[in-house]
């Protein structure tokens, strides 16, 4: 834990010090021929290997052979770009500047696709240091796609779906018990902050929160956290459409 939170002091202190505010392209990100996108994420972008990073590839191999796009799915079940841990959680959450250069030496990609936020706010009330842990995050996976020169999508964290009452009796938020509003109050904020995220390798911020959330019934089933294949489908093509070629 502590080398967790050098490492976000060490990147806090380089936000200070930037100007994050300037004038960046935010039209339809293009993707070129024989470009290989890393999908990084949580369990969300994992999906057992049959989710929307693999329906991606799909589509584009059906609509878009000519440019013969590749898709590598690096999502992991669990993990945070905040570094932080509910204390209901059965240990710590994976953390993925823990990996992210192992993964960036062993694989050359062109473009990143980001996708983080759900478990981020550890389910609990909104705060500050929420917030900041996950802005800093953000930022810091940027700093490390700058420093490769690797262009990146960022997509919004996806809604924890309407549910009925959690019936645990954990006194303390988790995946299990979510704060009450934790997709209005926490969620809705890391989506302003990913759409407001001002930085030149943020060439591209993707809202899959809005269809998702407008189509909650038909995209989640009983688990609020993870969308079914319609909502898996939904995502990719969202993505597909918010593309130019």
């Amino acid at each position: 834990m502590m080398k967790r939170r050098q490492f976000i002091n060490r990147t806090a202190l380089a936000i200070a010090g930037t100007g994050l505010i300037g004038c960046f392209d935010h039209s339809k990100f293009q993707l070129k021929k024989n470009q290989i996108v890393g999908c990084f994420g949580d369990s969300i972008t994992a999906a057992g290997g049959n989710g929307y990073v693999e329906m991606l590839q799909e589509i584009f191999n059906k609509e878009k052979p000519e440019l013969n796009i590749t898709f590598i799915n690096f999502g992991k079940g669990s993990e945070t770009v905040s570094g932080l841990t509910e204390k209901d959680h059965p240990g710590p959450r994976p953390y993925l500047f823990e990996r992210l250069d192992q993964i960036l030496d062993e694989n050359p990609i062109d473009v990143a696709l980001f996708c983080y936020g759900i478990n981020d706010g550890i389910y609990g009330a909104p705060s500050e240091e929420l917030f900041r842990s996950f802005k800093i995050g953000v930022y810091s996976f940027l700093e490390k796609m700058r420093q490769r020169d690797i262009k990146t999508i960022l997509l919004t964290p996806p809604p924890l779906a309407e549910t009925l009452p959690s019936t645990e009796t954990s006194k303390s938020y988790s995946y299990k018990n979510p704060y009450p509003k934790y997709d209005a109050e926490v969620l809705e904020e890391f989506t302003d902050i990913i759409l407001d995220m001002h930085h030149p390798y943020a060439n591209a911020e993707i809202n899959i929160r809005k269809p998702l959330f407008a189509s909650q019934k038909e995209c989640y089933d009983e688990d609020p956290i993870h969308p079914n294949k319609q909502g898996h489908r939904l995502i990719a093509d969202t993505i597909f459409g918010n593309l130019s070629f």
